[in-house]
């Protein structure tokens, strides 16, 4: 969460008995959730016969009934506008395999970790010699603009890092032989690769120490701690371990 001036907190506790109550107010888990994603994130976020589905829109989906939500009103943003827009209160929260950072959380509040945020790195079909973060020194990267690969990337020695706005961009840019390699999260590298038989190769796995959150606007407590105690409840009742095996997820388990 992020650190609120000591002045503000000083108002805040002077506000009394009109603190109080806006706080209960602000306590109720709302009926109707707007969230905001990114399509074409698989196996996270995509569109499937029209509809979004993924492992992080079910996850909302089931652990928003039982928190008792009613309805989830999902829209499709970029990546890199997705946490600005929580944070204004565009929307309640976001969900796209977002990895916690000390700097993603100074704009947003994150819910309970529940996902390894470990890297891939895929290159083209028949593509040799690269399988690691040191074999992609000197080397052209591809990564989407605003994630956590950005950074990663920055540091491999010699690299040129070019950002793109969409996964799927980022990956025809890898096809047209733009970009030597693409660094992305391992779950989203390994699903593309699967379904785009013939065309990329998973090369490797750079390990990170980070995990996934959802990430809630700063003023929806009510709604942050009802779906982490749902989410806690699908980890004791096997729902969230049919989501984890459905997308191929098991090697992201904390």
């Amino acid at each position: 969460m992020r650190r609120r001036p000591v002045f503000a907190l000083v108002a805040i506790a002077a506000a009394g008995t009109a603190l109080a109550g806006a706080s209960a107010a602000s306590a109720q888990v709302p009926r109707v959730v707007t969230a905001l994603t990114i399509a074409g994130n698989g196996p996270f976020d995509i569109r499937q016969g029209g509809k979004l589905t993924g492992f992080d829109i079910q996850l909302v989906n089931q652990a928003a009934t039982i928190a008792g939500v009613k309805d989830v009103t999902w829209k499709v943003v970029t990546f890199d506008s997705l946490l600005d827009q929580v944070e204004n209160g565009a929307a309640m929260m976001g969900a796209s395999s977002i990895t916690i950072t000390p700097q993603r959380a100074a704009q947003v509040t994150f819910g309970s970790p529940y996902l390894q945020a470990n890297m891939g790195i895929v290159t083209r079909r028949g593509t040799t010699g690269i399988s690691t973060k040191a074999t992609l020194k000197g080397e052209t990267i591809g990564v989407l603009e605003g994630s956590t690969a950005v950074p990663v990337a920055k540091s491999i020695q010699g690299a040129r890092v070019l950002q793109y706005t969409t996964m799927p961009a980022t990956y025809k840019a890898l096809l047209d032989a733009k970009v030597d390699a693409v660094i992305n999260d391992y779950g989203q590298s390994r699903w593309y690769v699967k379904n785009n038989a013939g065309k990329f190769r998973y090369a490797g796995v750079i390990p990170v120490d980070q995990q996934y959150g959802l990430a809630f606007n700063d003023d929806q407590d009510a709604l942050r701690i009802a779906m982490n105690r749902a989410l806690a409840t699908m980890k004791k009742n096997g729902q969230y371990q049919v989501l984890v095996k459905r997308w191929g997820l098991q090697s992201l388990l904390p």
